[in-house]
């Protein structure tokens, strides 16, 4: 998969592509993924996604942006891990973005630079300023504009059941409360953070603490079963204890102490992803120490 960030550098002569935030890229965008791959096939053009950064509430309305699931860089490594993708161009949403309307946006962006044929989107996708580019909309201007607009239905949760779609929204609100196991399952992998080692512990050690940034989606205050791993280094996954603590006054920012059951060598600075795999601590012995779980 090739990124994209500078529109003045890239054309297409056709395409087929999808749009969204794809926050987490669980399992209803993977859905729409193997759409869109589906259709670029059938039209013999390049799959093409298009993504914002930052999310388009941080600049809308700031003190409503959700927590995130992913960073960035993570969304574009998951979406470049369901190989169904050709290309990712990452729009940057700011002000002048967000008064775009959906006319210009479709036919400045997705026309005259992507040469978009097909637009494969979930049923519920709306672009453009005042999310005036509905699906009826778009089609409706696709006629115009020579593209044709596939609306994909909403993928049920069958491990939550009860008729709950996989969303970002959901996904959020199963980790915020705790909900682990159900989380993953939308997601369909090990909801995963990146932070930082803080305090003075030294290298070797079998308790770590971990600094998340606060934008990002992490689990109430508590106990999880989880792995951690250096970032950049080779190696498997190492079972700890997820020891979430607020760091008050410090709202911005969550901490987390691990417990393992053999020396890591981590050292204040490092950068370490961590791998929430179950929560009310299952995997804890009588002594205290964590057990070993299943870290894949």
């Amino acid at each position: 998969m090739i990124v994209i960030s500078d529109l003045r550098e890239f054309k297409l002569s056709g395409s087929a592509v999808s749009i969204g935030m794809f926050d987490g890229v669980h399992r209803g965008h993977r859905f729409v993924l193997r759409q869109l791959r589906e259709r670029a096939s059938s039209v013999q053009t390049p799959a093409v996604v298009v993504t914002f950064d930052p999310h388009p509430l941080a600049t809308l309305r700031p003190g409503s942006c959700p927590a995130l699931l992913s960073t960035l860089q993570n969304r574009i490594e998951l979406l470049a891990s369901t190989r169904q993708v050709d290309y990712c161009l990452v729009l940057r949403f700011d002000r002048e973005r967000s008064t775009e309307s959906a006319d210009d946006f479709v036919r400045k962006t997705l026309v005259d630079m992507l040469g978009m044929r097909s637009l494969i989107v979930g049923e519920n996708f709306a672009c453009g300023s005042g999310r005036r580019g509905n699906i009826e909309y778009l089609r409706d201007l696709g006629a115009c504009l020579g593209f044709d607009v596939c609306p994909v239905p909403l993928l049920r949760d069958e491990y939550i059941g009860n008729g709950v779609h996989c969303s970002s929204t959901e996904t959020r609100r199963l980790i915020q409360q705790g909900d682990i196991a159900s989380a993953n399952a939308m997601l369909d992998r090990p909801h995963e953070l990146s932070g930082t080692a803080a305090g003075s512990n030294v290298a070797a050690c079998r308790v770590a603490d971990i600094v998340l940034p606060g934008v990002m989606c992490s689990p109430p205050a508590g106990d999880y079963a989880g792995a951690v791993k250096k970032q950049n280094v080779g190696g498997p996954w190492t079972a700890a204890i997820l020891q979430v603590q607020e760091r008050k006054p410090q709202v911005d920012v969550r901490n987390v102490r691990l417990l393992v059951e053999k020396d890591i060598d981590i050292a204040p600075g490092d950068a370490v992803s961590v791998r929430f795999l179950d929560s009310a601590r299952p995997g804890v012995n009588r002594a205290g120490r964590a057990a070993m779980v299943d870290v894949r």
